[in-house]
């Protein structure tokens, strides 16, 4: 199982892209404790609710606006609870440049609350629409949907909702920084939005990610920057300055240290390309 990262996102190829929606009644229920789930899929509940039950594992519960993701090859039992639960379900392949399946987690997981703007709501509408024809128009569009579907679940907080689990207590201050990483807010802020200490946030933040919550930020800063040299329409300094660092120098050190080349390297890729 190969869990999907920054560049093998950027190589990734969705297909068979198939679109299911309906309404089911309390008990209705579905079995892959024994074969595996055969595909990826991304179940969105519009209304009611959804409980998994993990074989050796644990149970995941789906309720109203929230999009849960069921890696492929995963065995579990799932049982509609409340009368009438109204979905969507996304199936698809998710492929890396060698071939390989890619996953975004190795367990069933809550991707996404659409508790802004009801964003992820509005694709999902839009995969329902697009489910009803089979011109390449449709198909096209399907795919269009899942890699913004993927790209929006990053947004949103991948992977924060299933971390939020294990440290619950700085999730808000996780977001926030998430969020708002192109800006310089202190930690004392982000520390301030979970009720806890400085002390105490940076130690359940190391816990949690294995770095500080400044070289977290600067990663996030990285990854936008190295975007933004790949289109090739920035320099070093502008790709620089666009992503949240104030000096030059330090950002070509972190740059290195996170990606192992100079950002200068990157763009001349992109413009060899």
């Amino acid at each position: 199982m190969k869990i999907a990262d920054d560049r093998s996102f950027g190589n990734m190829c969705v297909r068979d892209i198939v679109v299911m929606s309906g309404v089911r009644p309390a008990g209705r229920s579905t079995d892959f404790s024994h074969t595996g789930r055969p595909h990826h899929g991304f179940l969105y509940i519009w209304s009611g609710e959804a409980h998994f039950f993990e074989k050796g594992k644990r149970t995941v519960v789906a309720k109203d606006g929230e999009l849960l993701y069921l890696p492929k090859g995963t065995k579990y039992k799932m049982q509609y609870t409340e009368p009438n639960t109204t979905f969507v379900l996304v199936n698809l392949e998710m492929i890396g440049e060698g071939g390989e399946d890619l996953f975004l987690f190795d367990r069933i997981t809550v991707a996404a609350r659409d508790d802004r703007g009801k964003r992820i709501a509005g694709v999902m509408a839009k995969f329902e629409m697009s489910s009803v024809s089979q011109s390449p128009a449709a198909v096209l569009r399907r795919k269009e949907l899942a890699y913004r579907l993927l790209s929006m679940v990053y947004e949103e907080g991948f992977p924060l909702f299933t971390e939020q689990q294990r440290y619950p207590q700085i999730f808000k201050g996780t977001l926030l920084l998430k969020q708002s990483y192109l800006e310089n807010i202190p930690i004392t802020a982000l520390a301030e939005v979970c009720n806890v200490s400085v002390s105490s946030f940076r130690s359940l933040f190391h816990k949690q990610y294995g770095m500080s919550p400044v070289q977290y930020r600067n990663r996030l800063r990285i990854n936008r920057a190295r975007e933004l040299l790949r289109e090739g329409s920035c320099t070093v300094a502008e790709a620089c300055f666009a992503s949240g660092f104030e000096n030059v120098g330090y950002f070509c050190r972190c740059y290195k240290k996170v990606t192992g080349e100079a950002p200068g390297q990157t763009k001349k890729q992109s413009s060899d390309g």
